[in-house]
């Protein structure tokens, strides 16, 4: 039997260095230097989740003894909670935050309760995201300070500790979980968001990406991940950007040779495991200025069904190139009346869901230009996402199409009616229309924020 160790006020103990330390559930970096309960054959003691092999030594509480001292006695004391006891003593979760055995008396701080190692890791990663309550767009996150290992307090409510992170451990699915709160039930989605922009060259595009980012930072006030596709070094894409953003930017080096890779690495990317840990995931070209704060939108996209895009009404994907009519008509599907989606801004609300459906469009994307050539798909990957994405049943209009409109020629803009981005893709000199539109965005801010 493996079991982590956790105190009352729902810490657990790590290996340091030569210390043990307790560390709440939100502040784990490192599972495998966990301390555990170890019943081996008989053979009662503490070890560590990633080493089931090496003994605490219970005199020094030291990993390292070459032969350590290991015997303690497990008393049950019902309601899921123990205490330990070596030479008489019983361990402690003490004040210095570690981990002792001095005391002659169990009272709360020499109480623990053992967690399945699956629950555990629920526990971690429930504790350390923000979720969204479904039914509503209401935030929660896990009250560490309001909790302990009887009742957790998540929001407003107060959860019995063992069926909540039992319900978290249940699923198959980490972006969502359903709990209940005596008889009502409810799910939770993760709001973990990541924003991935796609930047290649020194030319017109790195132009865009600073208007792009510029605005991610003073109209859409996001301070999540930022996820950069580019054959640009790190230093100099982060120097661009927003002094507030530069520690959520993270750079994947990537080469792109001809315009399938500048166009097509947005796919790449969601054919590796790096997005795995996200909710929702946001691609977004960088001709596109985000002119609302985006926590909102964050919110309804968590909780997302289907990937989603902003539909153009005037392309059918069975008559029109720019979304996917050279493949639907070489492979038709029922596709009567389906308008075409714009792929750059692309939401997918998560991998656990979703990674099959966009993969395979990955895949499309690699096996038809394989086999026809390079140029072969008007409008690349474009075109594949709308062939895939309808074709597979993956695929809604909504949230993307009611927060996003479309800048440049025949296509008005006006700050003072954001909706959450515009695309300038229909623009000459790109770079200064957005500049101006944000500019314009947030001189109109201003009298409101004072």
């Amino acid at each position: 039997m493996l079991k982590v160790l956790v105190s009352h006020n729902l810490k657990v103990f790590l290996v340091e260095g030569e210390s043990i330390v307790q560390r709440d559930f939100s502040n784990i970096t490192r599972p495998d230097d966990v301390i555990c309960f170890h019943d081996r054959n008989g053979l009662q003691g503490f070890c560590t989740l990633g080493d089931a092999n090496r003994w605490l030594d219970l005199e020094t509480l030291n990993i390292a003894r070459a032969i350590p001292s290991v015997m303690i006695d497990l008393d049950y004391h019902g309601n899921g909670h123990y205490s330990f006891k070596y030479n008489g003593k019983f361990g402690r979760a003490n004040h210095l935050g570690g981990l002792d055995f001095v005391s002659e008396h169990r009272n709360l701080w020499e109480t623990f309760k053992l967690l399945d190692i699956d629950v555990f890791h629920a526990a971690t990663r429930v504790a350390s995201h923000r979720w969204v309550l479904g039914g509503s767009n209401t935030v929660l996150k896990l009250n560490l300070r309001e909790s302990n290992f009887d009742e957790v307090t998540f929001g407003d409510q107060k959860l019995p500790m063992d069926a909540f992170f039992n319900s978290a451990a249940s699923t198959k699915n980490p972006t969502r979980f359903i709990f209940f709160d005596e008889w009502k039930v409810h799910e939770a989605f993760l709001l973990n968001p990541a924003i991935v922009l796609v930047v290649f060259g020194h030319g017109a595009a790195l132009k865009q990406y600073c208007e792009c980012i510029r605005s991610i930072d003073l109209l859409a006030e996001y301070r999540g991940t930022i996820l950069i596709v580019s054959n640009i070094p790190e230093d100099h894409l982060k120097g661009l950007a927003p002094e507030p953003l530069r520690s959520h930017i993270r750079v994947i080096p990537m080469q792109g040779m001809d315009q399938l890779d500048y166009v097509g690495a947005r796919l790449t990317i969601f054919n590796t495991s790096i997005l795995d840990e996200y909710q929702p995931i946001l691609y977004s070209d960088v001709d596109i200025a985000f002119d609302l704060p985006i926590e909102p939108f964050l919110i309804k996209a968590a909780k997302s069904r289907r990937c989603s895009a902003q539909v153009e009404s005037f392309h059918q994907i069975a008559t029109s190139e720019h979304t996917g009519a050279t493949l639907v008509q070489a492979d038709p599907f029922s596709s009567e009346g389906l308008h075409g989606f714009n792929g750059g801004l692309l939401l997918v609300p998560n991998m656990a869901d979703h990674a099959h459906y966009i993969r395979a469009a990955y895949q499309t994307l690699i096996r038809y230009t394989s086999q026809h050539g390079r140029k072969s798909i008007p409008f690349y990957d474009q075109s594949v996402l709308n062939y895939a994405l309808y074709k597979l049943d993956d695929f809604d209009a909504e949230p993307v199409s009611a927060h996003t409109q479309i800048g440049g020629y025949d296509h008005p803009t006006d700050p003072a009616h954001p909706r959450g981005f515009i695309h300038f893709w229909n623009t000459a000199d790109k770079h200064l229309a957005m500049q101006a539109y944000i500019d314009k965005a947030e001189e109109l801010r201003e009298p409101a924020k004072s």
